[in-house]
This record gives structure tokens, C-alpha cells and sequence, in this order.
């Protein structure tokens, strides 16, 4: 066993020897083999290297004319264009084509036709000043005009790849796309092109791009090149056996060219870069050395660069993938509200007009339907902001469900929407939509465990008769609507020409109103009231008139609802409030009886005005007794039943008022 043990052992040991002289004899030939190969073959690895240099420039060029592809494709599925090229009303030119804009996409030539190849849109920023843009050249126009049946046909079917044009002004890369719809399918309204010449801006990039010196030499119609070239290049030139050419004539530097081709298949242009043979002499020096020690390393080192760059490529695609598609959400959620999902403002502006502009077309009616919740701001105070947005969701909901699919369903914001009603054979129709709503929306809504009807104040306009134009119809909807909440709101009212005027005459009297307060033209009268036994006065009421400085009377009918809706109720109790006080100081001081005086005061007084702290004030300044103040409210306002009104009730009572109910 001993023996037996011990020649295993040495066999083993002699395998293991075999194995090293083996391992070492196979490094000594790998190394005498790579020490060759490099000293036969170093220089097409040059020639390789000065190959990926161009090639790196190449690929430089295609991600920046890459660009150029997505800004036309983005531009040529603008609706707004779509409707300019093909005639429509649509905003002026310098919407879509701006310096500004150009500039940021670096476009240098805007060229588009419409169907019947007419020329509609040229426009060229090269060689004009800043922030400026004209119409091209005559020669860069007839140029265009030449190419424009091939460019049509470049355009269906539409691909990324960018071409190259020869122009008067030099090498134009293009990028031509059809003009669609975004907003539905449909023909093409004609063909969108972008430009970017290949001047000293493109260079520059380009050299940024790949780290390498990069140059352009343009080449005439025949090939031959417009400047000096050395002698090799020229004959290649001549024969153009292969696009690319490696000129290794200079001992410091190796000088690469590549031929690119217009759209024709012709020579136009020749890209070249340098690469410095210095550096890969070193090179080859110092792998002489460590070829050795590198080999068994060099594999797993190239699998993992390789790995890490492949991984770098596909983050790099993804992100230019989420980019776009963030760009594509951002533009959507731009006219989109975020809290309904249905169109906002600012999607009703841009769409508004369209509509308006196919019903002339057709002959059809349109009407907007502008709606407001009655009493919302009462939901979020009880609930909360949070079920007044669930409630608002469920609302956009009702409104989408009752209206047809052709229909538009807008949030204007807050607790107003606009439907607007489209392909109407006539205006009789939109009652019907009108009570439709209604009896939508009537339908309990459950928020949070309670069932809430929400009843909403409408106002309508027609389109031809009430408005030409978006803003007008919008303007007349909202008087339409002003005039619904005016006569007690839960109803739709359509817009009259003579609402105008009703309106304008509220407005005019809230102004007088409002001056009134400031030039002291509000009076107050007293009231007497009898004891009928004794025929004694036992209390005043006092009442605020209102006669205009030129005498004209206007009664508190007229006022004090305008008042009341606008506000100026607070200003005007409060002005009522101190005469009271100061005309009881007053027939205190003569010694005249004095009797309790009552004072009319409204709800918003009671949630804007701490009236017990007044009062207190009021008598304390001018030296009466509070309990001499009496005051009056409403049946419906004493029936609220709120904790802060209860309390202002409560705080005049232990001053010794008196609360009257009045209208009972």
C-alpha cells in the first residue's frame, strides 16, 4: 500500500509537471506568436483603428441627424398644421415655425407642400441675423422645386433615415415625413421637410461628439472635389472603388476619409478625421512586453467591457425611450385637468375654433353649455376638500355618460365644465341635452357614505346665432349662465342679446353702490312701531335709503339683492349700524325718550363680522347702552342653524339685545 501510495504520488507530481512545462511551453508560444503577429500585421491594426475613427464620426453625424428626424416627426402630427397646410383656420405661421424654435431643434430649412403640390411654407434661418427667418434663396427655391416629386415620394413611406441634398448654399441632410392628424386618423394633407446644412455649427458638434478632429469637403456634380486635395485622395475620388479611404502616407498621423452620397446616389461630400500614430507605436511597444501577463486576463476583460457597453446602449436607448414618451405624456397632461381626466381650458381654446370652423362647414349647429354646481362651496366646507374632489370626479363621470361620444365634456376649473355639443341639426335639440344633465347629475351621488344631488345652474349659446367665434359664444354662455343663477339657479337659460343689457345694469348699479358707500349717499329712516292699547311708540326700525346725488330715488328692492350678492351688505350693515348708534347718542344728549331701535342684518355679516365686538365698541364710544340696539334676521337666516351663527346670537343676547325674526 506504502508503495503503491508513494507511485501515485510521484505520478501525480509528474502529471503536475507535464502540465506546467505544458502551461509554460503554450505561453511561450502564444507569446512568440502574438510578438509576430503584431510586428506582421500592426499596421492594419492602425489601419483598423483609423477605420473606427471615421467610423465613430459617422455614427457622430446619424445621432445628430437622428434628431432631425424625431423634431418632423413630432411637427408633422400637429393638428394646427395639419389645418394650415390644408387651408383651414388655423394660427399664423409663425406659430409653428418661430426663430426661437428652429434654433432649438436646429433646423436651418422649412420646406413644405400641400397635396396639389403647391409650396406652402419655405423658410430658411442660413445667413440671416439674429432672431430672424426669411424665405430661401431663389436658387435654393428652384433647387427645391426640382427635388420636390422625389421628395413627395420620400415621404409615404415614411422612414428615420435622413438624406442628403446638394444645394446652392452647400449639403443639406433632410428628413421628410407626411402631414397627419395627431388628434384622429386620416389622409395626409401633404409632405413636411426639415433641413440642416453641414456647416461649421454641424462640424463642431460633431467633433464634440466622437472626440476627433473632423473635417467637410464638398465635392461638384462630377465628384471632384471644390478645394485642394492630396494626390491619393484625389485618386481615389477618381475611381471610387470603396467609400472609404485610409491614408497612411504621413508617418506621425493617419489621415481617414468616407464619401457620403445624395439622395441620387452621388458623391457629395467627404468626411475626414486624423488619428496619431505615435501613441499606437507606444502601444505596440509596451503589449511586446505584457502580452504575456495580459493574455489570460484579456479575454474576461473584453467579455466585460463588452457587457458593461452593452448595458450602457440599452440604457442609453431606454432613456431616449422614456425621454420621448415623457414628452408625449407632458404634451398630453398639458390639456388634460389632473383631477377629472377630461380636457381643461386650455384644450377647449385650441379645439374650439376647429369645431366652430367644420360646423360652417357642414352646415351644422354647435352650442356651449356652461355649468356650475349650485351651492359647492357649501360640500367642501361640511366635507372637506377631499369629498368635494371625489364628488367633482363623479360629476366629469355623470356629465361624460349623458352627452354622445362626438360631444366635448371640458373642467374649466373649480366647480365649472363646458360641454360642448356638436353636429346639432338645429337649435331645439339642446334643451333636450340641456335637461338631459339635469337629470344626470339629479341622480344621488354617494360620497363617503351620504347620498348628495347636486343641482346644477346652466347657461347656454348657439353657434351661428349667438357668436361667431369662440370668444363670444364662451362670453354669452357665462351671461347665459350669470342669468340662470340670477332667477334662483337649477335651471338652464338660454343666452338672450337682452341679458347684455340686464347685466351691464347690475354691474352699473353695483359701481353706484359702491360709490355711493364712499360719498355718504345712504340715509337711514326710522320706522315707528305702536303699542295698538296705548298708542305708544315702543320701538323704531331703522331703514337705509338710497337717493342718488343728481335726486334720482332707488329703492332697497333694487339694492340690497345686488348688495347682497356682491358683498357690500357687510359695508352697508356696518354703515347703518354706527348712524343708529350715533342718532341714539344724539337724542340721548337732547334728553329725548329713548326707545329700542332694530337693525336688519344679514348671514354674511354673521360669518364676516364679530357683531357683538361692534356693538360693544359702538355703544362704548359714542356713551349708550347696548341693549338699546335691537336686530332683525330672517326667518331662512335663523333656521341655518350653524355653530358660528348660534354664537354671534348668542354673544348679542348677553348684551341685552333683542333678536326679532323678520319675514316669518
Amino acid at each position: 500500500m506504502t508503495v503503491a501510495a508513494g507511485g501515485g504520488c510521484r505520478l501525480r507530481k509528474q502529471i503536475l509537471l507535464a502540465a506546467c512545462l505544458a502551461a509554460v511551453a503554450l505561453i511561450a508560444g502564444v507569446f512568440y506568436s502574438a510578438r509576430t503577429a503584431l510586428g506582421h500585421s500592426f499596421s492594419s491594426i492602425e489601419a483598423d483603428e483609423a477605420r473606427q475613427s471615421i467610423e465613430r464620426v459617422h455614427q457622430a453625424l446619424q445621432s445628430d441627424l437622428r434628431q432631425l428626424y424625431v423634431a418632423t416627426e413630432d411637427y408633422s402630427t400637429w393638428d394646427e398644421l395639419y389645418d394650415f397646410v390644408s387651408g383651414r383656420p388655423s394660427p399664423p405661421l409663425a406659430y409653428f415655425f418661430s426663430r426661437r424654435s428652429l434654433d432649438n431643434i436646429h433646423v436651418d430649412l422649412v420646406w413644405a407642400v400641400d397635396n396639389a403640390g403647391r409650396v406652402v411654407v419655405q423658410l430658411t434661418t442660413d445667413g440671416t441675423g439674429p432672431g430672424a427667418v426669411q424665405a430661401p434663396s431663389l436658387a435654393a427655391q428652384a433647387a427645391l422645386s426640382a427635388y420636390e416629386p422625389m421628395l413627395r415620394q420620400m415621404a409615404v413611406p415614411a422612414s428615420a433615415a435622413t438624406r442628403l441634398l446638394r444645394m446652392p448654399d452647400g449639403v443639406l441632410a433632410i428628413s421628410v415625413r407626411p402631414i397627419l392628424r395627431d388628434s384622429s386618423p386620416g389622409p395626409s394633407a401633404g409632405t413636411l421637410m426639415f433641413g440642416r446644412y453641414l456647416h461649421t455649427e454641424l462640424i463642431e458638434r460633431l467633433q464634440q461628439t466622437s472626440q476627433s478632429p473632423v473635417s467637410a469637403t464638398l465635392l461638384d456634380e462630377h465628384g471632384k472635389p471644390a478645394l485642394s486635395v492630396p494626390a491619393a485622395v484625389g485618386d481615389w475620388l477618381a475611381t471610387l472603388t470603396t467609400d472609404e479611404l485610409v491614408q497612411a502616407g504621413d508617418p506621425a498621423t493617419l489621415r481617414t476619409h468616407v464619401v457620403l452620397r445624395d439622395v441620387g446616389g452621388r458623391p457629395i461630400v467627404v468626411l475626414s478625421t486624423t488619428v496619431a500614430r505615435s501613441a499606437l507605436q507606444v502601444a505596440k511597444q509596451t503589449i511586446t512586453w505584457v502580452v504575456a501577463a495580459l493574455l489570460a486576463a484579456f479575454a474576461l476583460v473584453v467579455v466585460l467591457l463588452m457587457s458593461l457597453l452593452n448595458r450602457a446602449w440599452r440604457n442609453r436607448a431606454a432613456a431616449q425611450r422614456q425621454w420621448l414618451d415623457h414628452q408625449r405624456k407632458m404634451s398630453r397632461l398639458a390639456r388634460r385637468d389632473s383631477l377629472t381626466g377630461l380636457p381643461n381650458r386650455e384644450h377647449l381654446q385650441r379645439l374650439l375654433p376647429r369645431l366652430l370652423a367644420r360646423a360652417a362647414r357642414d352646415g351644422t349647429r354647435l352650442a356651449l353649455l356652461y355649468l356650475d354646481l349650485d351651492h359647492f362651496k357649501n360640500i367642501n366646507d361640511s366635507l372637506g376638500h377631499g369629498s368635494g374632489d371625489r364628488l367633482l370626479r363623479a360629476v366629469a363621470h355623470r356629465l361624460r355618460s349623458s352627452t354622445a361620444a362626438h360631444d366635448l365634456v371640458v373642467r374649466m376649473g373649480g366647480d365649472e365644465f363646458v360641454v360642448v355639443a356638436t353636429l346639432l341639426p338645429n337649435s331645439m335639440v339642446v334643451n333636450s341635452i340641456a335637461e338631459r344633465i339635469r337629470a344626470a347629475l339629479a341622480v344621488p351621488i354617494d360620497i363617503d357614505g351620504m347620498a348628495l344631488s347636486v343641482v346644477p345652474s346652466i347657461g347656454i349659446s348657439v353657434y351661428p346665432q349667438d357668436g361667431a367665434d369662440a370668444e363670444q359664444l364662451l362670453k354669452h354662455a357665462d351671461i347665459a349662465l350669470y342669468t340662470a343663477k340670477d332667477r334662483g339657479r337649477g335651471n338652464h337659460q338660454f343666452y338672450m342679446p337682452e341679458m347684455n343689457a340686464r347685466l351691464r345694469e347690475k354691474l352699473g348699479l353695483e359701481r353706484a353702490l359702491r360709490q355711493a358707500l364712499d360719498n355718504n349717499e345712504l340715509t337711514v329712516e326710522y320706522q315707528p312701531c305702536f303699542d295698538l292699547q296705548t298708542l305708544r311708540t315702543v320701538s323704531l326700525e331703522a331703514l337705509v335709503r338710497w337717493r342718488t346725488a343728481d335726486g334720482t330715488y332707488i329703492p332697497p328692492s333694487r339694492f340690497i339683492p345686488i348688495a347682497e350678492q356682491s358683498g357690500l351688505i357687510v359695508e352697508i350693515g356696518e354703515y347703518v349700524l354706527r348712524h343708529v348708534c350715533l342718532q341714539l347718542s344724539e337724542w340721548q344728549r337732547e334728553r329725548l325718550p329713548l326707545v329700542p331701535v332694530s337693525v336688519n342684518i344679514s348671514v354674511r355679516q354673521f360669518e364676516k363680522t364679530p357683531l357683538a365686538s361692534v356693538v360693544s365698541a359702538l355703544a362704548q364710544e359714542v356713551g349708550i347702552d347696548a341693549s338699546l340696539v335691537h336686530f332683525e334676521i330672517t326667518e331662512s337666516a335663523a333656521m341655518q342653524n350653524s355653530q358660528q351663527q348660534l354664537g354671534a346670537l348668542q354673544a348679542l343676547r348677553n348684551l341685552g339685545s333683542r333678536i326679532l325674526i323678520d319675514d316669518f
